[in-house]
């Protein structure tokens, strides 16, 4: 129960049995309450249920504030095609964000680094390139050649 929980809210939707959704559902509603309070102890009892700080997170910081108005039915539940290899009924459960897209946790942690390397990429390149353009082009003047120890006792 808990990875459905987990994949429901990183994802914003899961398809899964009748009953596993019904239990998820029910889960789901009682956690999203407790995040919304938004406190310490609320989060650290999410981080006991969950072991994961980045779903805590991202529960408590950008689901709950979603529905701030609402007390309960954070969840629709709509049935879906039968399975195809045992013909059980498929139910989706998704949550009420609106128009928000919940994307998954971990893209958006893989494109906020790829975002700040290519922004550090870029922003060295420039300074190679300012770098270049400052230093002065100073050729070194070849020094006389010394004369042989021999030569210079006479």
């Amino acid at each position: 129960m808990k990875n459905l929980l987990r994949d429901l809210f990183e994802h914003g939707e899961i398809k899964t049995s009748e009953s596993r959704t019904k239990e998820v559902r029910r889960l789901a509603d009682k956690l999203i309450s407790k995040a919304s309070e938004n406190t310490l102890a609320a989060r650290r009892e999410l981080h006991k249920f969950f072991g994961r700080r980045d779903v805590v997170n991202a529960l408590v910081d950008k689901i709950a504030p979603l529905f701030a108005g609402k007390k309960s039915g954070f969840t629709s539940l709509e049935k879906t095609a039968p399975r195809r290899g045992d013909n059980t009924t498929i139910f989706k459960l998704a949550l009420l964000t609106g128009d928000v897209k919940l994307t998954s946790l971990k893209k958006e942690k893989v494109a906020e680094t790829k975002v700040e390397a290519k922004v550090k990429v870029e922003s060295k390149a420039k300074v190679e390139t300012k770098v270049k353009e400052v230093k002065p082009t100073v050729k070194k003047a070849k020094a006389a050649p010394k004369a042989k120890k021999s030569e210079e006792k006479k």
